[in-house]
């Protein structure tokens, strides 16, 4: 007689394995995944964190560029003449202003170059992804166009013969501000071709702050 009671047992035996192996499998291809996710969304939030830093520290540097050279422009000949070299360190900075965000973005740049975004299942979290790549797309746009301005302003104070050809140090160079007089001051405030160029920086700078507000409150989301 054909033991079919053994056959059927044995059958269902290699059955229930295989598909406890397929669930195996799928199980194991979720959790490698998942891990992957997880690694992810930690990288991401620590590249996160350092550019909401820097952001910070951006946004304050230039508003407060902004302030200065309004109070730039609303001091008078003989009052440029007798500022301290303090005052006239903030005004040079404010005139020429190109601080720029460079955020932290290795993370989301190599989940993009090697395919695993689509690994993150939120979808939420991908479109504020998707979002913030564009913004910084479109900021560095910008940023281009605040540091020709920048240029075109340090190229303009060279009529001057201050020190200015000669800024490739940081403001704080004390050569650079024992050169940079009050009088010197009062010259770029006269000349009204100069005041102009510096208002078009002014410009730039104010449409750069404006898309880095913006792009703050991608980042803040």
């Amino acid at each position: 007689t054909i033991p079919w009671k053994t056959i059927i047992v044995e059958a269902i035996a290699i059955v229930v394995s295989i598909l406890m192996a397929f669930a195996i499998d799928t199980w194991w291809a979720e959790k490698k995944e998942n891990d992957v996710e997880h690694d992810a969304l930690l990288a991401l939030h620590g590249d996160f964190m350092a550019s909401h830093e820097q952001m910070a520290r951006v946004l304050s540097s230039l508003e407060a560029a902004r302030t200065d050279f309004a109070h730039f422009q609303s001091f008078t000949s003989a009052e440029l003449v007798d500022i301290d070299p303090e005052t006239i360190r903030r005004f040079l900075t404010a005139l020429v202003k190109n601080h720029t965000f460079d955020p932290v973005a290795a993370t989301l740049d190599a989940l993009a170059n090697d395919g695993r975004l689509g690994l993150i299942s939120d979808d939420q979290l991908l479109k504020q992804l998707s979002n913030w790549r564009r913004g910084l797309d479109n900021i560095e746009d910008i940023s281009f166009e605040l540091r020709t301005e920048s240029v075109r302003v340090r190229r303009a104070m060279e009529r001057h013969g201050g020190p200015f050809h000669r800024w490739r140090r940081s403001l704080d160079d004390l050569e650079v501000l024992q050169r940079a007089d009050g009088e010197t001051m009062a010259n770029l405030r006269q000349d009204a071709n100069f005041m102009g160029t510096a208002r078009s920086h002014q410009y730039a700078l104010g449409v750069y702050l404006a898309e880095l507000n913006s792009l703050a409150e991608i980042l803040d989301s």
